[in-house]
């Protein structure tokens, strides 16, 4: 694995200097512009472009905090995640989210913009408290459970997408 952090000479850690990430990729991508290339030999030009296509992956993976997360993970573990191995441990997790799936389905055939509206604050404050509890195991060393976050994190991601979408519908947007 490519090390994200160092392509935008960033320090490998959770939080990030979101102004300092934009700056670096401007200036990155600026050097790579295919202008700077057009009297270059076409073996430059794919580099620059393969050059190009590698920050913009770095820049998504930096952005995301669960795939930021993930890559201070392998780095320290040399090891990747492979999302089609991993399967849910957890069991209150697990039970947590049904108890969550339920209620999403409840809410959307009561059609009640209100529960909606404090479910969906109430998942963002899990969002939020796991965010908090991933930061500490990464600050931690504890690798393991920094990973199972992650995992519970991308299921809170989808469940959040599909409380947006049930919006949409209710609100008519």
């Amino acid at each position: 694995m490519n090390n994200p952090f160092a392509l935008f000479d960033l320090p490998v850690q959770f939080q990030i200097d979101l102004d300092r990430l934009s700056e670096r990729y401007l200036a990155l991508q600026k050097s790579l512009h295919p202008d700077n290339f057009s009297a270059s030999s076409a073996q430059e030009q794919r580099l620059a472009m393969q050059k190009s296509a590698e920050i913009n992956d770095a820049l998504q993976i930096l952005k995301n905090p669960i795939q930021r997360a993930e890559a201070i993970i392998a780095l320290n573990t040399q090891q990747t995640a492979d999302l089609e191995q991993k399967s849910a441990k957890d069991m209150a997790f697990l039970m947590q989210q049904l108890e969550w799936r339920e209620t999403l389905e409840s809410i959307e055939n009561a059609k009640n913009e209100a529960k909606l509206t404090a479910f969906s604050q109430e998942i963002e404050q899990a969002k939020k408290t796991m965010l908090q509890d991933l930061e500490t195991a990464l600050n931690n060393q504890q690798w393991q459970q920094a990973d199972g976050l992650c995992d519970k994190l991308r299921f809170i991601q989808k469940l959040l997408a599909e409380i947006e979408r049930v919006e949409e519908q209710l609100f008519d947007f």
